[in-house]
């Protein structure tokens, strides 16, 4: 696959991959910068905190990981016999997911998913892949587009961080912010950096677990369980697990 002329996350993966222990920037549209540790990317499942383990057990059939970076997700399933597809926006993720070995691996956006319907039993939206969309109708339009692509029985396995589980002055001034132009508080404007090359602006969506809830119900899907992380490294993350609604 030939690479793309903006791919900095991609390239950051490609970079570690190949033996360089280095970091992707994340920028926000305020400025705060933070440093993405990559190595979490490619860690085992014995490294994972039990947020993510938490609903894996519900995991059957068929299985769509969206926002599958270089699939950590994909590769631990498929050790247990699982079927499934990973896809990502950054084509060099979906590289390196693939030379790492996952079978079946796509260059695809979240917000256009061209799977016929029925294709599969559960989906994963690991790493704060619930907001992968954007805004709030870009997130329930995705919803819709997986209640589509999915059996009647289908479930959707995913995470978020709440935004409000902060004391941090610059995210609560962030909230503010939002608010004041009308957005949800957990709705960040932020790019990867990496070795000068700078990525689009894109919006993700960090949404509570009552928004997650309001989102999904209006996309025909029902919030069964909540399970959040109490530990300080993990504060404000969740995983959620979510069923199509009789």
């Amino acid at each position: 696959m030939s690479e793309v002329s903006v791919d900095p996350f991609g390239r950051a993966l490609m970079a570690y991959f190949k033996g360089e222990r280095v970091s992707c920037l994340v920028r926000r549209d305020d400025g705060l910068v933070d440093e993405d540790d990559l190595t979490w990317y490619f860690s085992e499942y014995e490294d994972w905190p039990e947020v993510e383990k938490r609903f894996l057990g519900r995991v059957r059939g068929r299985v769509l990981d969206v926002g599958c970076g270089p699939g950590r997700f994909i590769l631990w399933l498929q050790g247990r016999g699982f079927t499934v597809t990973g896809i990502d926006i950054s084509p060099l993720a979906v590289e390196v997911a693939r030379l790492r070995g996952a079978r079946d691996c796509r260059v695809m956006d979240a917000r256009d998913l061209r799977f016929p319907p029925s294709s599969f039993e559960a989906v994963l939206m690991m790493g704060n892949n619930f907001g992968i969309a954007g805004g709030v109708e870009e997130t329930e339009k995705m919803l819709r587009d997986l209640h589509r692509i999915t059996t009647e029985d289908g479930i959707i396995i995913a995470t978020s961080r709440d935004p409000l589980d902060t004391e941090n002055p610059r995210h609560l001034a962030y909230h503010e912010q939002n608010r004041q132009r009308g957005r949800p508080p957990g709705l960040v404007t932020i790019r990867f950096e990496f070795r000068g090359e700078v990525g689009p602006w894109f919006d993700l969506l960090l949404a509570t677990p009552e928004e997650m809830e309001e989102i999904a119900r209006a996309a025909g899907w029902h919030l069964e369980e909540v399970y959040r992380d109490r530990s300080r490294r993990w504060r404000g993350l969740y995983s959620a697990l979510l069923v199509k609604r009789g």
